[in-house]
């Protein structure tokens, strides 16, 4: 036989209604904080920002506090990460000059025609916004297709005749 083990209600206690009870607590409100314009931060970021500091009962001060130093730090990252990507376009630039030497200037001007005819203004401008246009892989390979398409025209600009091929020797050669 078990006995149950319960707690005594005195006789002129109101029974609880736990209902109400729950209802009468106050919702917390989440802190207020202002974003700054110039650190994007995504909803979702400050949505689950919001959640904890709200758990964690921050005011609005804290929270704010918080919100100011994460976005010191995105800013000192991004200006750390854009300094090291200029001394990197530099160090690119030094590297192809020393590269070509006295001929750089007769060099890259034929990648860049090279890339002109080939790419236009979308990689003309995609090669200086990213600094690629600097890079000696970059320039290397552009000044090599510039030298074979003038290789492949006469001094008269028009393509030398080579015969007519059959694919095969095209491709492979000729195999007599």
């Amino acid at each position: 036989m078990s006995e149950e083990l319960t707690t005594p209600v005195p006789e002129n206690a109101s029974p609880v209604n736990t209902a109400a009870a729950v209802t009468d607590v106050p919702a917390i409100q989440p802190p207020a904080v202002t974003w700054p314009e110039d650190i994007p931060v995504c909803e979702a970021a400050q949505k689950n920002f919001l959640q904890l500091a709200t758990q964690l009962a921050l005011t609005d001060q804290q929270a704010q506090q918080l919100v100011d130093l994460e976005c010191n730090f995105a800013r000192l990252s991004r200006q750390e990460a854009e300094e090291n990507a200029a001394q990197e376009r530099a160090r690119w630039a030094a590297e192809t000059k020393d590269f070509y030497g006295p001929k750089w200037e007769e060099e890259v001007s034929r990648a860049v025609r090279a890339a002109d005819e080939f790419g236009g203004a979308p990689l003309r401008k995609l090669l200086e916004e990213t600094g690629l246009g600097n890079h000696l892989v970059i320039v290397r390979t552009f000044n090599e297709i510039g030298k074979r398409i003038s290789e492949d025209s006469s001094a008269s600009g028009i393509a030398s005749a080579q015969g007519d091929k059959t694919f095969a020797e095209a491709l492979y050669g000729n195999l007599k």
